[in-house]
């Protein structure tokens, strides 16, 4: 009998245990009216809103905590269906409970008002209909979390789309920094807790009519003989509020064109405070986020790859750089020939690390053009920080070689024109070299003397060829340093042939014939006499340019012969 008498003792026990531990949702009686909450707990930080969704069969009556809590609010329901109650905890504190609550019936708070916003706690509540309890469920108060505070920097054009700045587009455009170019946007990004009813977007200078929110941007350095400067988050001041509270966030977006920046650098903090006096979730003024603005110049520096663009090359230029100006900002690389009809605008996106890069290819009929190339922004003044020449040199040159007496060792080349520098080299009929120029500077030179390696001793047609100074090195050197050609590189070589004599008296002597006693004889006589008396050895420099080639192209003289390799028979093998 008695181990029968134990075991619905320990279930009764077992029963009261899982009871105390279950909150149920509803409680439906057979065949009764019924009612409903969408869930068993409620959450809500202090200072926020709350909604509290209830379904009910019939009409009744929502109860939120009871004399126990020291606060106890009824809402009535009416009909049947679910019903919405929102409430505002940061306004409890009203003598008249529909003034901060909202959706069901009348309101009663059958308590006294509060002297403060709704105490952190966890509040009992339950669905009545008929007298009966129906439903029961809990509202959890928090208290409020630290705020917190961060610095990013947005693009000065954040504000040019019709939607003007939003929760939805600010994100994607700011970068997180402490540096700001004057002119951006520093976005401080408040990570919000309990301020969604209290803060007024258009309002938080502090003060009553703020709710006692004041976000302030403050000067750091003081120096000499002034006084710090503070400035209240207004329009007035460039300061635009966004909320996404959905994601509990506060985007204060300021305009930094209007801030002092003394030197290079000026430090500011920026901070939010809760004024004791006009905040009710605060009883003296408290900082509740602060973040630091480094406001500088917006300045950027360019390196231009190429910015002489030589006729062998790709027409390619590569421009990078560094900036201070915030990521995302869309830049303009513009490039315009004065005279000409030739401008070149190239949008370039500054990247997250504060560096551009853009890759510009022109055209073969920009070849010869030489013109500025800058960096344009719509709220900056770059030009004087980027200003850099650009040369597309073209391939052109042209050559005079007279018919001429010498006495063998030089020749003259009447005229030379390099436009982009390089030599010119004397060979025979069979490409047998004579001798090289001196460097030649871009430009026409007149009377240009090649000396020869070895003595030319008989009379002959001559060819001077145009070369290139392809590797710059100012050292002509038969493999890096080819020939000029006519319309680029495919083109015939730029050469001009002439008829070389030697001077009367620099013609060789005629062996003694009372000492030669044979052909082989006479023949080493001639080498010993040729091998014992060099040419004589004489100072020749080159006259000085007699005009500068331009980078639009290089204009020829009528007495200017471009030779192509078809001209003679002499230069139809070098076609190849």
């Amino acid at each position: 009998m008695s181990y029968a008498v134990r075991i619905p003792s320990l279930l009764v026990a077992v029963m009261v245990l899982v009871a105390s531990f279950w909150v149920p949702v509803s409680v439906v009686a057979a065949d009764g009216p019924s009612a409903s909450f969408d869930k068993d707990v409620t959450t809500v930080t202090r200072g926020d809103e709350v909604e509290i969704q209830v379904s009910h069969s019939e009409s009744g009556t929502l109860h939120i905590g009871g004399d126990d809590y020291g606060y106890h609010l009824t809402v009535e329901l009416t009909g049947s269906g679910t019903t919405t109650v929102t409430i505002d905890t940061y306004n409890s504190t009203a003598n008249n409970a529909s003034d901060y609550i909202s959706g069901g019936g009348a309101k009663n708070l059958t308590t006294a008002p509060l002297d403060e916003p709704i105490e952190p706690s966890t509040y009992l509540m339950n669905v009545t209909i008929g007298g009966v309890e129906r439903a029961i469920g809990q509202l959890k108060v928090t208290p409020r979390g630290n705020t917190s505070a961060a610095t990013h920097v947005a693009p000065a054009s954040l504000n040019e789309s019709d939607d003007g700045i939003s929760a939805d587009s600010l994100p994607g455009s700011m970068t997180k920094r402490q540096v700001v170019a004057k002119g951006d946007y520093a976005v401080i990004k408040l990570n919000e807790s309990g301020l969604e009813s209290a803060l007024k977007p258009d309002d938080i200078s502090g003060g009553p009519t703020a709710n006692g929110i004041e976000v302030s941007m403050n000067q750091l350095e003081v120096r000499p003989n002034h006084e710090q400067e503070t400035f209240l988050a207004t329009p007035e001041n460039g300061a635009t509020v966004v909320e996404d509270l959905e994601n509990d966030l506060i985007y204060v977006v300021w305009d930094t064109s209007d801030l002092p920046l003394e030197g290079d650098t000026e430090e500011y903090e920026v901070t939010v405070t809760l004024e004791g006096e006009n905040n009710s979730l605060v009883e003296e003024d408290t900082i509740t986020a602060r973040s630091r603005v480094e406001l500088v110049e917006p300045t950027i520096s360019i390196d231009v790859h190429n910015e002489t663009t030589y006729p062998w090359e790709a027409l390619q230029v590569n421009v990078t750089g560094e900036t201070t100006i915030a990521p995302n900002s869309v830049l303009e690389i513009r490039a315009r020939a004065p005279g000409q009809p030739f401008l070149k605008l190239i949008p370039v996106t500054v990247s997250k690390n504060g560096t551009l890069r853009k890759n510009m290819t022109f055209a073969p009929e920009d070849r010869g053009l030489s013109f500025p190339l800058w960096i344009r922004g719509d709220y900056y003044d770059l030009r004087d920080q980027t200003e850099t020449k650009l040369e597309l040199l073209e391939s052109d040159a042209g050559m005079r070689f007279v018919d001429q007496e010498t006495d063998g060792t030089y020749v003259t080349v009447s005229e030379v024109t390099l436009s982009v520098g390089g030599f010119v080299r004397v060979e025979t009929a069979d490409e047998e070299p004579l001798g090289t120029s001196a460097y030649l500077p871009p430009g026409t030179h007149e009377n240009v003397i090649v000396e020869f390696d070895r003595r030319q001793l008989a009379d002959s047609e001559l060819l001077a060829v145009a070369h290139t100074d392809q590797n710059r090195d100012k050292n002509f050197s038969v493999s890096d340093d080819p020939p000029y050609r006519t319309n680029g590189t495919n083109g015939s070589i730029v050469a001009d042939d002439a008829m070389v004599r030697l001077e009367p008296d620099a013609k060789t002597p005629t062996p003694n014939p009372t000492t030669a006693t044979s052909t082989e004889e006479a023949a080493e006589q001639v080498t010993a006499t040729a091998t014992a008396t060099p040419y004589p050895v004489t100072e020749r420099t080159p006259l000085e340019p007699s005009g500068s080639a331009t980078n639009t192209g290089i204009p020829l003289s009528p007495g200017l012969v471009v030779v192509a390799l078809v001209v003679t028979g002499l230069l139809a093998r070098r076609r190849q």
